[in-house]
């Protein structure tokens, strides 16, 4: 037995380093940090190590990571964030495979799981877009496995419960989309356990503990810290747009042509249903609980009358069904050619997919660009702002450090002392600075015009 479990955390240790690995060469292919948030997570660390404060109000842990491996490499704020994302995201894989492990029996379905887990489009993509849910991914699928052993588990409950809390509170303190699937796993599972599990009081009593204290942490945090924790009431937000009248706005098709994760999803929530169905005929109340939970949480974040603006960001939380749906499958599956024909279909596409996908991460703006910025640099004084592109802005202010704007208004002259426009020659949205601008530098791509006054009242 010994042997064994030496030899699967060997296994364990590989593929984790195989992702690790994978992760920080599509991180550091480029120079400069990827997509348009990038400069943000930049400019969030710069602060906290210069100030001891972030510069925008925002769930911390991440930037404190990020910041904690920023100092181990000399102050390398954009090798620390890559090293930072790089290790958290591989970090996922261990509590997939422990989750699906223990679902599914089988130490082999847990493998494949973290195989998908660190391939998977969605997860992949997420480290261009979104960077602290990516890390926060580490900490939610802690929180559901320990959630997983509450509901089907007869001892250690005050360990689980324990450990559920402090991963459910670790996530809260990280990022909300995956706070708020963390909360949606919790009443999914809960459900679900009160239909099918003959001692669902037990657990529905711990899950009621931990929707106590994550009410006590959300009220707590937005008294003691509101600037940190105003993403909370994104929830609301999502709320509001889901049924408002716009809503009816978005396409009921969108999920199935999205290039990231829409050619998978289908397929695989398929798969979870029939799964779910199996397992229920047979009888096996357990199985059953956690694959019609999977399978719930999957379909929901992928409901297609979710607004365009939200439903992107739910679509790159799909890795998390997907992983478990394709890892818990080869369970039922007898060794062989079978089980080879059934990998070769499912875990290959998806693994190249997901090295596709890597192929676009990049940043929103060159080396020559960022060098031009460098020069405009030269000539903003301090207590300016700078009226700009906003896929860019990001850039801009961490280049400058001037304050950035969206478009010219009176207030502006009365909170700085220069005013500037910064127009992109190769920008669709090529915006004329006003009449009576004063041009002050202009670059291949860029010119930086001062503004002499606001603008006159049609």
């Amino acid at each position: 037995m010994k042997s064994v479990t030496k030899n699967e955390y060997l296994i364990l240790a590989l593929i984790f380093i195989l992702g690790f690995s994978f992760y920080l060469y599509i991180l550091t292919r480029h120079a400069l940090i990827y997509g348009i948030d990038g400069p943000y997570y930049l400019l969030q660390v710069e602060g906290l190590l210069e100030t001891g404060r972030l510069k925008y109000g925002d769930p911390p842990l991440a930037f404190f990571i990020f910041a904690f491996f920023t100092l181990i490499f000399s102050g390398d704020i954009t090798l620390g964030i890559r090293v930072g994302l790089a290790l958290f995201s591989a970090l996922s894989v261990f509590p997939i495979y422990f989750w699906v492990k223990k679902a599914s029996n089988s130490q082999f379905c847990g493998m494949i799981a973290m195989f998908v887990c660190i391939f998977a489009a969605p997860h992949v993509r997420m480290m261009n877009d979104l960077l602290k849910n990516a890390v926060g991914i580490f900490f939610l699928l802690c929180f559901i496995y320990y959630l997983h052993l509450m509901a089907v588990e007869n001892k250690n409950d005050k360990r689980n419960l324990l450990c559920a809390t402090l991963f459910l509170l670790l996530t809260g303190i990280t990022h909300i989309l995956d706070f708020g699937v963390a909360l949606l796993f919790l009443i999914t599972y809960g459900f679900t356990a009160v239909l099918l599990l003959e001692n669902w009081r037990k657990f529905v009593k711990h899950a009621c503990i931990l929707l106590v204290i994550v009410s006590l942490f959300a009220a707590g945090a937005l008294i003691v810290f509101p600037s940190l924790f105003t993403d909370f009431f994104k929830g609301l937000g999502f709320l509001r747009d889901l049924f408002s009248e716009a809503a009816g706005e978005a396409s009921p098709l969108l999920f199935l042509f999205n290039p990231v994760s829409g050619s998978f999803i289908l397929p695989v929530l398929l798969v979870g249903a029939i799964l779910s169905f199996h397992e229920w005929r047979n009888r096996n109340k357990i199985e059953t609980l956690t694959i019609v939970a999977v399978t719930i949480v999957g379909t929901l974040l992928s409901f297609p009358l979710i607004p365009a603006e939200w439903l992107w960001r739910f679509l790159l939380m799909e890795f998390i069904p997907m992983a478990f749906i394709l890892g818990y499958i080869f369970s039922k599956i007898e060794k062989g050619m079978t089980l080879l024909i059934v990998l070769f279909l499912c875990v290959f596409p998806l693994v190249l997919q997901g090295i596709v996908i890597s192929g676009s991460m990049r940043p929103t703006i060159g080396e020559e660009d960022y060098h031009q910025l460098e020069i405009i640099d030269t000539y903003v004084p301090p207590n300016s702002t700078i009226i700009v592109d906003f896929r860019y802005g990001y850039w801009v202010e961490y280049v400058t450090g001037a304050d950035i704007a969206k478009k010219p208004s009176p207030e502006l002259w009365r909170e700085y002392n220069h005013v500037f426009m910064l127009t992109d020659k190769l920008s669709p949205r090529f915006q004329k600075p006003p009449q009576g601008s004063v041009k002050i530098v202009e670059t291949l791509r860029f010119t930086l015009y001062e503004l002499l006054g606001p603008p006159l009242k049609s």
